[in-house]
């Protein structure tokens, strides 16, 4: 009887073991974590995402820094969602969520993480910008809003679409 029992719990063991059939990626830190993941992300450059703050094409624009770095200045039309709160907050900010989403923190860090994550909630079309806050403030300093509004109406906002995701 014991004999069964050890062979019972064995087979139970090795069947929650093989459940995982994803193996699991350890990390130093989050940088080498962000490192690694910035090659399954989409990026466009700063240049490039002026063109369609430009134009008037529908899309979300969201700072993924700390509310007290976005409060001090953030790319114009920018809505905040921080790192910290993006899986409950982005669709309160962001409802439809086929329609395109550029993402952006100071560096390039958090925005990569965040753009990992967005697709396993639905978004279908998300970018990073590259070099983030720090290099559009230094390339477009123009383009720039000092102490923003919070709940201002931002030209990325747009009625969900309906349907599937959104």
């Amino acid at each position: 009887m014991n004999t069964m029992k050890i062979f019972f719990y064995t087979l139970i063991i090795v069947m929650l073991g093989a459940c995982g059939n994803q193996p699991t990626k350890l990390y130093a830190d989050g940088n080498e974590m962000a490192e690694e993941l910035k090659a399954q992300v989409d990026w466009i450059s700063a240049a490039e995402f002026r063109t369609v703050l430009e134009s008037n094409e529908t899309f979300y624009l969201i700072d993924c820094r700390e509310s007290e770095e976005f409060d001090l200045a953030c790319i114009q039309g920018a809505l905040s969602v921080p790192r910290t709160v993006l899986e409950d907050e982005i669709a309160n900010q962001a409802p439809g969520k086929r329609i395109p989403l550029y993402i952006y923190c100071a560096n390039g860090r958090r925005s990569t993480l965040a753009a990992t994550v967005l697709p396993l909630l639905k978004y279908t079309d998300v970018k990073v910008i590259e070099g983030g806050f720090d290099a559009w403030q230094e390339t477009f300093p123009d383009l720039v809003e000092h102490n923003p509004v919070r709940g201002a109406v931002k030209k990325a906002v747009a009625a969900p679409s309906g349907g599937c995701g959104g």
